[in-house]
């Protein structure tokens, strides 16, 4: 018997004459649809759903012979779930980043794929307390390992750089690199947070029989002491850190929840840390990390006597100008620099550009030199940041891709310092023509406000909140030490313990139960060093 068994063969049959051949030639069955795979169960057409119903129409639903009832339905499948979570999202959209448990558990099935993961996940049942402490061994083990390695090729590759350019030996970077403390301090510090989140957060799941927020927060909280093993600065660094990170998970979880939104608002707080961190470096350069200020210094490349000439004068107080004169002849200077150097006078309104870039008269020829001088010199940093998780946990990733990042944030930073120095000169050139008077020291931060605001959108734009992140802890840092010297705010010991422990608290809470409120980079680095409780 042929499908088109009828009174005109020409035409297709209809629709009650296929399902009823179908249904004499084929046994009863049904789709069973899960997210994101398909596959076949038993279920027989007549408890197929109609399509008001279910927003998912099936090939047996079509098929179904005109006598069968409405009313009979299926079990609603995993994918129609999904659309039950529509009457609790605001407004009635999907938020950005939503995934429902059934797409948590696919992503997490194939994540390994996705990434191209290299490293194992040593793990072993935690049904017992003795599987707990073996799986909590076992993570310490493998965290410990990754991040040595991470730290001390990191420490290779930059000093690299200075075999480079002949400051130092391949053997004395060697050793440095994977035989100081360190690496090793690093590596111990991960092993040991490692091995208390794992062992606290599955002694309570299986002490409570519960897998839920408090797990994570308790767990998070007494891993957090791990950081004692890190040397003063460093834990003051990261807690800095993990605590903005932590405050930018409440804001994208209150976000995806509809209570608050502010497009643009990484660009903005970007834009206003900046300001601080620039004020400082003009004006209060001992709140900044000594460290970060000696990449200011060397980037800009004005040097500290100058900075220290201007504060001066901001600040009202004379200055000695066989010192300024002395500071220009130090320098590659020009004749008309040094000619305009020795005119002035101890209490002149301001210091002039020719103090502050003696190498060339024109403003304009110095800002373009310092775009591309540097544009160099930042260029194998990016590359170095950028090629080394390429190599150790993204092997999968576009080489090409790679370099116009690189390429695109040294376009940025450069961007950023011509900014800037372009604003000090044009202020410096209104003064010198008459047009105006006032050196006041709030201009820098309005500078740095200006600059940073300009120069953050040559970022892609995934990056944005990256760089906030990156500088506020600085800016936070900076304004604490102020208000410190100004008795406005007092000291806490251990804070830096504290703050660490309880932002370690809420981001394991969301890592363990809402990890897309949390940035991709924050949730990268925890699967990869930390890996899944």
């Amino acid at each position: 018997m042929t499908l088109h068994d009828h009174n005109d063969p020409s035409q297709p049959p209809s629709a009650n004459t296929e399902a009823s051949i179908v249904n004499k030639q084929q046994p009863p069955m049904s789709v069973s649809v899960s997210s994101p795979f398909v596959s076949v169960e038993d279920i027989s057409p007549s408890s197929v759903a109609s399509e008001a119903d279910s927003p998912i129409m099936t090939k047996s639903s079509r098929l179904a012979p005109p006598g069968t009832s409405k009313s009979t339905s299926k079990p609603k499948s995993k994918i129609s779930s999904a659309f039950s979570h529509k009457h609790e999202w605001p407004n009635g959209k999907r938020p950005r980043g939503f995934r429902t448990q059934e797409g948590k558990d696919a992503a997490e099935k194939s994540k390994n794929y996705k990434t191209g993961v290299s490293f194992p996940h040593l793990s072993a049942r935690c049904n017992s307390y003795e599987g707990v402490l073996k799986h909590a061994v076992l993570g310490a083990i493998r965290s410990g390992g990754i991040s040595y390695g991470l730290k001390a090729m990191v420490n290779m590759c930059l000093g690299m750089l200075k075999v480079m350019k002949g400051r130092s030996s391949f053997v004395e970077v060697f050793k440095t690199s994977f035989f100081s403390v360190d690496p090793v301090r690093f590596g111990s510090f991960f092993g040991a947070f490692s091995f208390l989140w794992k062992f606290v957060n599955n002694g309570l799941k299986l002490y409570r029989g519960k897998d839920d927020r408090i797990n994570g927060a308790v767990a998070g909280a007494i891993a957090g002491l791990a950081i004692l093993i890190e040397s003063h600065e460093r834990r003051v660094s990261f807690a800095q850190q993990v605590l903005i990170r932590a405050g930018q998970g409440v804001y994208n979880a209150g976000k995806h929840r509809g209570v608050f939104s502010f497009r643009h608002g990484d660009a903005l707080l970007f834009a206003l840390a900046c300001g601080q961190v620039l004020y400082a470096y003009t004006m209060q350069p001992e709140s900044i990390p000594p460290e970060y200020l000696k990449f200011m210094i060397n980037t800009a490349r004005v040097t500290p006597e100058a900075l220290a000439l201007n504060r001066a004068r901001v600040r009202g107080f004379p200055v000695d100008v066989n010192q300024v004169v002395a500071l220009v002849k130090r320098q590659r200077h020009t004749p008309k620099a040094l000619a305009e150097a020795a005119k002035l006078t101890e209490f002149t309104n301001i210091i002039p550009c020719a103090v502050l870039h003696p190498s060339y008269d024109s403003c304009k020829v110095n800002n373009m030199e310092r775009f591309l001088q540097v544009t160099k010199n930042i260029l194998p940093v990016y590359a170095t940041l950028n090629l080394v998780p390429l190599l150790v946990l993204r092997m999968k990733r576009l080489l090409s891709k790679v370099t116009f990042n690189t390429l695109r944030s040294s376009v940025f930073l450069a961007v950023f310092v011509a900014v800037y120095q372009s604003q000090i000169c044009a202020h410096r050139n209104l003064v010198k023509n008459g047009w105006m008077q006032i050196n006041n020291k709030y201009f820098y931060w309005l500078f740095g406000v200006t600059c940073s605001g300009a120069a953050i959108f040559v970022e892609q734009e995934s990056r944005r909140a990256e760089l906030a992140m990156y500088v506020l802890p600085k800016a936070a840092e900076s304004l604490y030490k102020i208000l410190y010297q100004k008795n406005w705010v007092k000291g806490v010991k251990h804070w830096e313990v504290m703050m660490f422990s309880f932002a370690m608290s809420l981001i394991m809470s969301f890592y363990q139960q809402e990890e897309q409120v949390l940035s991709p980079f924050v949730t990268k680095m925890i699967y990869h060093i930390l890996g899944k409780n």
